[in-house]
C-alpha cells in the first residue's frame, strides 16, 4: 500500500509572518506533530486566517508529518488527528494526509505503526541533505508499505491502545508513591 493510494496530501500554513501568529485560529505545531502519536488539541498555537485565504485544514483521521530535522531519523516523524474541531491549520514545516479510502485504513491504527521501528526504517532512506534533511514528499506517497487487512488494524489498535492506557494508568500510580515517598522522608528527617 502506499498513501497515494489511501488519500490525498496537503500542506500546512502558507503566506504567514511573525505578525500573523499569536491569535486567531488554532493551529498544530511542528512539536505537536513530533511529540505525540495523536495529536493533543490542548497544545495547539494561533494564528489570523481571513475568511479569503486558501489555508488546508485538518480534518479528523488526518495523518500528519514532518518535513524536515536535523537528522535524517527525525524526518516525517508523524501523529494522526482524532480531534473533533472543525477549523483547524497546521504548521508550515509540516503536510497531512486526509485519508479518502477508510475501506483500507483505520486511522487510528496509524498512531500505532507510524512510530513502530518498521515504519522508521521505511521512512529513513528518504531523508535527504547533509546538514539539514528533507522529505520529498512525491516519493513519500508513492512508496510501498505494509498495511495489516482492515479488521486486523482494529484488532491490534484495540489492543495496543489497551496497553498505553494501562502504561499511562501505572505511570500515574508510580508519580503518586514517588511523591508519597518523598513527603514521608521529608517528615522522617525533620
Amino acid at each position: 500500500m502506499s498513501f497515494s493510494e489511501l488519500g490525498t496530501d496537503y500542506g500546512g500554513l502558507s503566506n504567514k509572518t511573525a505578525a500573523d501568529f499569536g491569535e486567531g485560529k488554532p493551529f498544530i505545531t511542528y512539536l505537536n506533530v513530533y511529540t505525540n502519536r495523536i495529536v493533543n488539541e490542548n497544545h495547539v498555537q494561533f494564528v489570523n486566517v481571513t475568511d479569503d485565504e486558501n489555508q488546508n485544514k485538518v480534518k479528523w483521521g488526518d495523518v500528519l508529518f514532518t518535513l524536515s530535522s536535523e537528522t535524517p531519523d527525525e524526518v516525517a516523524v508523524g501523529s494522526v488527528y482524532l480531534g473533533n474541531n472543525n477549523e483547524l491549520y497546521l504548521n508550515s514545516f509540516c503536510f497531512g494526509i486526509h485519508i479518502d479510502n477508510e475501506q483500507l485504513v483505520f486511522q487510528p491504527y496509524l498512531a500505532y505503526l507510524i512510530p513502530s521501528p518498521q515504519f522508521r526504517k521505511w521512512v529513513f532512506p528518504l531523508a535527504q541533505g547533509s546538514t539539514r534533511f528533507n522529505l520529498h514528499k512525491a516519493d513519500f506517497m508513492k512508496k510501498k508499505f505494509l498495511l495489516p487487512p482492515l479488521e486486523e488494524q482494529k484488532k491490534l489498535y484495540q489492543c495496543l491502545n489497551s496497553i498505553s492506557r494501562r502504561i499511562v494508568f501505572e505511570t500515574s500510580i508510580l508519580d503518586d508513591l514517588q511523591e508519597l515517598k518523598q513527603s514521608l522522608l521529608q517528615q522522617m528527617f525533620i
